[in-house]
């Protein structure tokens, strides 16, 4: 079994430590590039149920290309988003899955996607 470390600093925690991430490639459904992955702990509850609060969600930096329903990390208003990918009429837009933040949707020629969500650990 091929395992994949990853370190990353929890920026929700005041202390600023390094942690560690190990996981399995076997929890990957879709290739990916090792070198471009990174971890980040979400602070928000617009992608609940699918991705809550304090989730670490490892994404892809190689890929940007936008896919219909898949989650991406967005930069938009000099922030970092995390959002779900949704073809409406012949625009794309980035939507929160939580129906209390419908209001948050972003276009895509109003954002920069930044990385492609590959794999999510809730309530670690």
């Amino acid at each position: 079994m091929s395992l994949i470390t990853l370190e990353y600093v929890d920026t929700l925690d005041a202390n600023n430590e390094k942690k560690v991430l190990e996981f399995s490639t076997n929890l990957l459904k879709e290739p990916i590039n090792k070198g471009s992955l990174f971890v980040i702990k979400v602070d928000g509850e617009s992608m609940q149920p699918v991705i809550n609060d304090r989730t670490l969600v490892v994404a892809d930096l190689s890929q940007k290309e936008v896919v219909d329903a898949s989650i991406y990390l967005v930069y938009y208003d000099n922030k970092m988003w995390i959002k779900k990918a949704k073809k409406e009429l012949d625009a794309m837009n980035f939507v929160s899955i939580n129906k209390e933040y419908s209001h948050l949707v972003y276009k895509q020629e109003e954002v920069r996607v930044v990385a492609k969500a590959v794999l999510s650990f809730n309530n670690l």
